[in-house]
């Protein structure tokens, strides 16, 4: 089978869990005997080749005009400078506009050049963001597969901030164009359901990891991990703040922060006696990140909003005793006790006591790592995940082939 994924993050760079997901999706793809091939307009600062070649799968990384090196996406003041600028001059919005066209065009020469089969794409592109005016995917006489990793929509209701009404409308015409929907998680597919008032069906095919890369090495019991962008969604400041309770209980524990976001403001949560315990890393690589995992023995994500996040599914294949969120997608994954501790993020003492409980207690860690590591390779493993997709995109080709053919 041939699949174009139109993805705007694909690695390395400074990505997220779209970006890596569709990396690690389409490796396997590949290495299965399918042809993957990757498109996307990439947002300012991002650097990396216009095109390569990934363990056989083929990216394009279009770029904006505007990105002419003033952004450097790395959360800077400057970055920030630039970005209003280009936002209220409307620049951004005409840039977007030229720049969407070359990208739909660039992706219909990729489909007749390539005899793609499908096409897939997530619900949360920036270009619908940076117009404003609508804009519209156009028809590529194969079928468009959307994928919900949690639209900007999505998102901003689940932290219950006012949507965009502008950026709504794109985002629901974009899934009334799709031939089909996907979705990470039910609890995702539900929301989505409701936020935009769909009624048609969508598949569930949960993210999955290659576990055959996580290693596992001797644990400190001191050490306790997280990983994720620094935004107030995925609970970072819960953490620092619940992080104050813990060091005062136990003063040996060090907390290991990986991911971009504003680094110094996240540091005044933290008191003085707290501070010298927890280093901040930034981006790092997926290799590093997964080096450091081998050796945590905890993990905490206190997420107020997830689809279904790819760092616990890492954590605990790397043998870490995972704290997660019991809100959103939580609870799809972990039982509270037996394969990992589900927490409230808005309880800070709670999160607090989950942590100190597996620093402390070391056989009941090891007791619930080991079945989350085997919750991972039973049901999350990116194999048995690429079959599941083939099947999918099968029947999705077929029903819009009948649909084809009953409108001739």
């Amino acid at each position: 089978m041939n699949i174009l994924y139109i993805c705007e993050e694909y690695p390395p760079g400074k990505i997220g869990g779209i970006g890596t997901m569709v990396n690690v999706l389409g490796r396997e793809l590949v290495k299965q005997g399918h042809n993957v091939y990757t498109v996307g307009l990439y947002p300012h600062g991002y650097k990396q080749a216009g095109y390569e070649e990934d363990h056989g799968v083929k990216v394009w990384r279009l770029r904006y005009m505007s990105d002419r090196g003033l952004i450097r996406n790395n959360y800077s003041v400057t970055d920030l400078f630039f970005r209003r600028c280009l936002k209220y001059s409307s620049l951004l919005h005409w840039d977007t506009e030229i720049s969407s066209k070359k990208l739909f065009t660039f992706i219909k020469k990729i489909v007749e050049q390539y005899h793609i089969d499908v096409i897939e794409m997530p619900d949360w592109n920036t270009f619908l963001h940076n117009s404003l005016t609508a804009i519209h995917v156009p028809e590529f006489n194969i079928p468009l597969v959307v994928k919900l990793h949690g639209s900007h929509s999505y998102s901003r209701k689940e932290m219950n901030n006012p949507l965009h009404k502008r950026i709504f409308r794109a985002e629901k015409n974009l899934l009334n164009r799709a031939d089909a929907v996907s979705a990470v998680s039910q609890y995702t597919a539900r929301e989505t359901k409701k936020l935009f008032g769909l009624t048609k069906d969508f598949s569930v095919l949960y993210n999955s990891i290659n576990t055959r890369l996580v290693s596992m090495t001797e644990k400190v019991d001191t050490k306790v991990i997280f990983t994720g962008t620094l935004i107030q969604s995925k609970g970072i400041h819960s953490l620092l703040t619940a992080w104050n309770l813990v060091k005062r209980r136990n003063p040996s524990v060090t907390l290991h922060v990986f991911g971009k976001g504003p680094v110094k403001e996240l540091k005044k949560i933290l008191d003085k006696k707290a501070s010298d315990s927890v280093c901040f890393y930034g981006h790092v690589s997926r290799e590093r990140l997964l080096d450091e995992l081998a050796t945590a023995a905890v993990a905490v994500f206190p997420s107020y909003s997830e689809c279904f996040s790819l760092a616990p599914l890492e954590a605990m294949a790397a043998g870490c005793a995972v704290i997660y969120t019991v809100k959103s997608s939580g609870p799809e994954l972990i039982v509270d006790g037996e394969n990992g501790l589900l927490i409230n993020p808005d309880d800070i003492e709670g999160i607090a006591k989950a942590i100190n409980l597996l620093v402390e207690d070391r056989e009941f860690r090891q007791k619930i790592a080991g079945a989350g590591k085997k919750t991972v390779s039973d049901r999350f493993d990116i194999t048995h995940s690429v079959q599941q997709h083939i099947v999918f995109y099968n029947e999705v080709i077929n029903e819009f082939n009948k649909k084809k053919t009953r409108s001739f």
